[in-house]
């Protein structure tokens, strides 16, 4: 349970000056009942000794290595390849609730990528009707799909005409608002205010700032906020976000401000001050899928100009530098050293005398620069001086404290004993975040550079120096006249690595190059990999087979089941939202031996030693685990006439065999 005191409000600026830090911060497993014995190493070929438990991941989950030297000793002398302890959560029951958040940049060069992202948008639809029902069936989870843009503005004064607006659009959700101009496409909003009229309002109900679409309780059709199909109406969402934003991109400040709306805990405390009208977008129970699409790299500062080093105020005569430089220099380092020639940021880039290449100061490969997220080596102090822009690890943070409110069974909201709001923390495996961003393509080399791009439009930027883009399209061009760009977004793929997800294969992609131009697969895989987290059970990770002398795996695991609950933090409602409830191996009473995962007699299992989990192989290519090794689910059997609820989890703590060994098992000694 998470209950922040808060003696005022303080304002949406106060707020955001102060870098929206990770207050009232809490272990999203705080609570969780584990077994007295968890975090020892156990002897392998028992059914019943003690498994580490540790962190969760819907698709990954951590792993420590199992005994000494890498491999565990059994019960009877032997041992086995070298296997691992790894915890992981899947769904028993699927819950369809599903928060989709769409950072798209506004600046001026983003043009013909918010058109093929709108244009792709129906592949990750597709893919996400094709999601198990949990009755049959397959269809669209219940989602809510929002839109935000990168422009936080530019400091604490306007600058120039993109970013005038001082929090630019300050993180809202772009909808049909008659009441709020900012990030509005009613058909009344002020452009002059931060409005983006569209005659229809893209089709969203008046009031709706984000697209919802859920199936109806009572299994009759789909309750929606909006006129038309949902294609239409996102692609008006990701158009209308518009190319006139700020070209200091605050990419990950604008992803935090959205979902750390400010929660009041008290229904009593003044209306609160940052982006109210985004609350209810991120819902207790679901999961949660951000998605970045942006051309250049975060540049999120302070808005406070005292604290961010006034990066945005340097306005020499005559101009030298472009923003996307100014933001480089100051948020990347290379070979372990800030950027040659920028050692003085009041001066601005100062070239060798003799360039290493014609209109380039410098120039190293890619892969040796990395985004500037520590101390500054000289001091070993974090200063403003040194650290202008917000720490990448500051954004991960916050993004893992989100904590919607908990809303019991009716949709009421609860509360606790003192009368406050009561949140729940969302866990590591309900985070979900792709990005569509400026990094090399699959197999490309690149190359670091700081030059004069002598492409750039409009005059006189072709003579400033600038980071220089890793691609370009001459036959695409933006709405301004410049060509098809992307810039190397070294803190943006920090930000999604921290994120990454595991696979029996490897590292789940979450990483697009927005130097191909065609989304089509970047869409489609960002949506099977949020299907994937809401397919029933199944379990990507090789099960290590601990008894080879009896037919099928025989995985050793310690399975808890997580049953959602209304009163997060009471009684035996954890602070997660879920009771825990222990469950043992299924026996058949006639062999007395596990169930056969590729004939599982789940009948012979009487009714008194139920609820039990086992092993099934299931390939079904809707319903079932096709994508899973031997198509492995874990199932939970329960007594003869009652299901669980949806949403049920499964917490599992088994022995896995590395993918280099994928037949590990006991070995006679």
């Amino acid at each position: 349970m998470t209950n922040h005191t808060r003696s005022s409000h303080l304002s949406l600026a106060a707020l955001l000056l102060a870098g929206l830090p990770a207050a009232c911060m809490s272990d999203p497993l705080a609570g969780t009942n584990l077994p007295d014995d968890a975090g020892q190493v156990f002897e392998a070929g028992t059914n019943d000794a003690p498994i580490s438990t540790g962190g969760t991941g819907a698709i990954g989950g951590k792993t420590s290595t199992a005994g000494p030297s890498g491999g565990t000793t059994s019960a009877t002398g032997g041992t086995v390849s070298t296997a691992t302890v790894t915890n992981f959560t899947v769904l028993e029951v699927p819950d369809r609730e599903v928060d989709i958040l769409f950072m798209i940049d506004n600046s001026p060069s983003m043009d013909p990528k918010q058109t093929r992202l709108a244009a792709n948008f129906p592949n990750m639809i597709n893919v996400l009707q094709q999601i198990p029902d949990g009755y049959g069936g397959a269809s669209l989870p219940d989602v809510h799909i929002g839109v935000i843009s990168s422009d936080m503005g530019a400091g604490s004064e306007g600058i120039g005409v993109n970013c005038r607006r001082v929090l630019g659009d300050r993180g809202l959700l772009y909808g049909n608002d008659p009441n709020n101009p900012l990030a509005s496409v009613a058909p009344n909003a002020d452009p002059d205010q931060g409005g983006h009229p569209d005659p229809n309002g893209c089709g969203l109900h008046s009031g709706q700032r984000w697209i919802s679409d859920i199936a109806n309780p009572n299994g009759t059709g789909r309750i929606k906020n909006y006129d038309g199909n949902i294609q239409d109406v996102f692609a008006c969402l990701a158009k209308s976000v518009g190319t006139g934003g700020c070209g200091f991109e605050h990419q990950l400040q604008s992803l935090r401000v959205a979902l750390n709306a400010d929660y009041p805990n008290n229904p009593q405390d003044p209306a609160n001050s940052i982006n109210p009208e985004n609350i209810g977008f991120v819902r207790p129970k679901g999961y949660l899928a951000i998605v970045l699409v942006t051309d250049e790299d975060d540049c999120s500062a302070d808005p406070n100009d005292g604290v961010n080093d006034s990066m945005f105020l340097q306005n020499r005569n005559p101009i030298t530098e472009t923003a996307s430089l100014r933001c480089a220099a100051r948020g990347h380092v290379c070979n372990g050293q800030p950027i040659p020639g920028y050692s003085d940021p009041s001066i601005g880039y100062q070239p060798p005398n003799s360039l290493p290449l014609p209109n380039i100061g410098f120039s190293t490969a890619f892969t040796n620069c990395a985004p500037k997220d520590q101390p500054n080596p000289a001091t070993g102090q974090t200063d403003y001086h040194y650290l202008p822009l917000i720490r990448v690890q500051d954004m991960i943070d916050s993004i893992n404290v989100i904590a919607p409110w908990a809303v019991d069974s009716n949709g009421n909201y609860v509360y606790d004993s003192n009368g406050n709001h009561v949140s729940v923390p969302k866990t590591p495996d309900q985070i979900l975040v792709s990005g569509i961003i400026g990094w090399p393509s699959s197999g490309d080399v690149v190359n670091y550079q700081i030059g004069i791009d002598t492409t750039s439009l409009p005059a006189p930027q072709n003579t400033y120096w600038d980071y220089m883009p890793i691609c370009s399209i001459p036959s695409i061009q933006s709405a301004d006249g410049n060509i098809y760009k992307a810039y190397g977004g070294l803190r943006l793929k920090k930000f999604l690595d921290a994120f990454q997800k595991t696979y029996t294969t490897g590292p789940g992609q979450n990483t697009f190059s927005l130097c191909d131009d065609d989304f089509t697969t970047a869409m489609t895989q960002i949506g099977a990999a949020t299907a994937m987290v809401l397919k029933p059970a199944c379990v990507q990770y090789l099960l290590m087979d601990t008894d080879s002398t009896t037919s099928g795996i025989q995985p050793n695991c310690q399975v808890t089941e997580r049953i959602a609950c209304d009163t997060p933090g009471m009684a035996n409602c954890l602070p997660t939202g879920y009771e825990d409830s222990p469950r043992p191996e299924c026996i058949d009473p006639t062999t007395g031996l596990p169930l056969d995962p590729a004939n599982p007699r789940t009948g012979n299992v009487p009714d008194s030693a139920r609820p039990c989990w086992y092993l099934l192989y299931d390939k079904e290519n809707v319903t079932g685990c096709p994508d899973a090794p031997n198509g492995q689910r874990i199932s939970v059997l329960r007594p003869t006439g009652t299901t669980a609820p949806a949403g049920t989890l499964l917490a599992l703590s088994c022995l896995t065999c590395p993918t280099s060994n994928p037949g590990c098992s006991l070995v006679s000694p």
